[in-house]
């Protein structure tokens, strides 16, 4: 089954390698503006980040999350990202708009991640593999999977406007086979979020804070 996968993998990465390649930079490109809008912070709204999150992790070895609404939130965010994603992929000009969402993602994160190794060193790194990594190392190549199917499929759509004799069909069944397995994946980020992360961050905020 692993390696019936991967041939698959090999085979879509031959076939849609520009793709591949815009998702990866416009991400790579958010990450890197999201460090950079880190580096343009005053001094004063540095220290006042700094002052919530030393508040934030004051308190964290104590707070008990409301695991119901945290886990209706999270999939309610992350869902709705992927199937935005995936109804943008069926219109052309939605293009623009994916490209724009895995961007805004890659900020986010490169901001989150620059601002904590920034401003809290050593116990910032220690936040991000306890507050950051955890879901988002499932979430994240699973968004950028959907992004990479998405753009395809919107651009098979050009293509078919200049050419009818392309068949859309079987792609269509493909692309929304492959986003039911994305939103699976981010059902998975999300109960790594509620159940998991929070742990990590009480061990960091007892040990480190």
């Amino acid at each position: 089954m692993g390696n019936r996968l991967l041939v698959l993998w090999a085979s879509s990465l031959r076939q849609s390698w520009p793709a591949y390649l815009a998702i990866l930079l416009l991400f790579t490109l958010g990450i890197a503006a999201g460090a950079l809008g880190v580096q343009r912070l005053n001094a004063d709204q540095a220290q006042e980040l700094s002052m919530y999150l030393d508040q934030f992790m004051a308190q964290a070895g104590v707070i008990e999350v409301d695991t119901a609404k945290a886990l209706h939130d999270v999939f309610y965010r992350d869902i709705v990202v992927i199937l935005a994603v995936y109804l943008l992929g069926l219109t052309v000009i939605g293009i623009p708009v994916i490209l724009g969402i895995i961007f805004t993602r890659g900020f986010i994160l490169g901001y989150a991640v620059s601002f904590l190794t920034g401003e809290k060193s050593l116990q910032g790194i220690a936040l991000v593999c306890a507050a950051v990594l955890p879901q988002n190392l499932i979430l994240i190549p699973a968004l950028l999977l959907a992004g990479v199917a998405s753009l395809s499929f919107a651009v098979l759509l050009a293509r078919r406007f200049n050419n009818s004799k392309i068949i859309v069909w079987p792609s269509f069944v493909g692309y929304s086979g492959l986003i039911i397995v994305v939103l699976v994946c981010a059902a998975a980020a999300g109960l790594v979020e509620v159940y998991f992360t929070p742990f990590l961050v009480k061990i960091a905020a007892n040990y480190m804070f």
